[in-house]
């Protein structure tokens, strides 16, 4: 059985440094993430939605606990269904 706890401390931890890279790059490479997000969305054209500003530091912990949050709560519970399944 795997402790649902701590695999979604663990999978938080890693969104939270995700996140954190992300945020880091679009000051540093904004269009380098510009290309990735288009490379990943290969028939939708993404130059209507860029942003000529940089996201500011409420914006950027709101999507540092979101993503943590729901990173969090859904690995919890995929982890609680594993082990009741795995039964």
């Amino acid at each position: 059985m795997l402790n649902a706890k701590a695999f979604a401390n663990a999978a938080s931890a890693v969104m939270a440094v995700w996140v954190v890279a992300c945020a880091f790059l679009s000051y540093i490479f904004p269009d380098l993430l510009f290309a990735i997000a288009q490379s990943w969305m290969h028939t939708i054209n993404l130059d209507a939605v860029k942003t000529t500003f940089a996201p500011n530091l409420g914006t950027l912990v709101l999507g540092l606990v979101s993503a943590s949050g729901l990173t969090w709560v859904t690995t919890y519970y995929i982890i609680v269904f594993y082990n009741r399944f795995a039964k």
